[in-house]
């Protein structure tokens, strides 16, 4: 990266040296998506000041959304709202993480409500306030077709985000943005053809995920037939099955989805990398979104 690069002066401020060197650590955390949530936790957390940082994926076409937060909660109240966050928040673009309505920008709940205004919200009220958040700020990145979104929080009694942390993350942003892209290709990089394909076609069972990985690594039915100890009309039928699943139609032609199929063409990452991948005291939320 160029020295211009890391010179940052939001809205013409002076040099942020602060923002600087977050970027820079971020760069040379040369993360993937596995490690990516808790670097920016960390980097978000202390930029803007928020006690709380939620990364999350929202899938549009589905309806449904994902999030990790950066401070572990009680299962059951968390997942009672995020499901009330559902039923609402398609009430406001700002809610919803319209990456139009977001543009570039980090934007602020106070940029749309007023105290009173948000108070009387029922996404307020069910969400934000019974776990003692009241100051709102986010960030919108499209890829593909979903977007990646970036929110901090600050408790109540604290003061709402002033013009310096939002400019500080608008100015993060594109770094994010970049980063990200970078995390998804190392991720991609380590993937194996058996990894591709049972994140791209979940669909698939464990056991023609096998026949399938042998298949990409150039085994004849008869090969696999003996390294999995069945018959080869066993090997064959779940042959069979694979080409109708994944529209392959044929050996070379399973070989090469294997290899170059992009495995979240369909869902985000984070709904595909496992349960366990985001590390202790990291939470991962599912809820629909679907608008009512």
């Amino acid at each position: 990266m160029s020295k211009m690069d890391l010179t940052i002066t939001p809205k013409g401020k002076a040099h942020d040296a602060e923002l600087s060197q977050e970027i820079v650590a971020l760069y040379e955390a040369e993360a993937d998506l596995l490690q990516l949530p808790s670097l920016l936790f960390a980097a978000t957390a202390r930029l803007i000041d928020a006690e709380v940082i939620t990364y999350s994926e929202f899938h549009h076409a589905s309806g449904e959304f994902r999030s990790v937060l950066s401070v572990d909660d009680e299962f059951s109240r968390r997942t009672t709202a995020m499901a009330a966050f559902a039923r609402h928040m398609h009430s406001h673009a700002f809610w919803s993480f319209d990456a139009d309505f977001f543009g570039e920008q980090a934007l602020r709940d106070s940029d749309f409500f007023s105290d009173e205004e948000f108070l009387a919200l029922p996404i307020a009220q069910e969400v934000f306030l019974p776990f003692g958040a009241r100051h709102i700020m986010s960030i919108v990145i499209r890829h593909g077709d979903y977007v990646l979104t970036i929110t901090g929080h600050r408790v109540i009694g604290r003061p709402p985000f002033g013009d310096t942390p939002r400019d500080r993350l608008a100015a993060f942003r594109p770094h994010v943005l970049r980063c990200y892209r970078q995390a998804q290709e190392r991720t991609l990089a380590a993937l194996t053809p058996a990894d591709r394909l049972r994140i791209a076609f979940p669909e698939l069972t464990p056991r023609q995920l096998e026949v399938a990985s042998w298949i990409a690594n150039g085994k004849s039915n008869e090969d696999i037939a003996a390294i999995l100890n069945v018959g080869i009309d066993t090997v064959k039928a779940h042959m069979k099955a694979i080409h109708a699943k994944i529209g392959a139609d044929g050996r070379l032609a399973i070989a090469v989805i294997a290899y170059t199929i992009p495995p979240f063409a369909r869902m985000p990452p984070l709904w595909r990398l496992g349960e366990n991948v985001w590390g202790e005291g990291i939470t991962r939320r599912n809820s629909r979104s679907r608008p009512r």
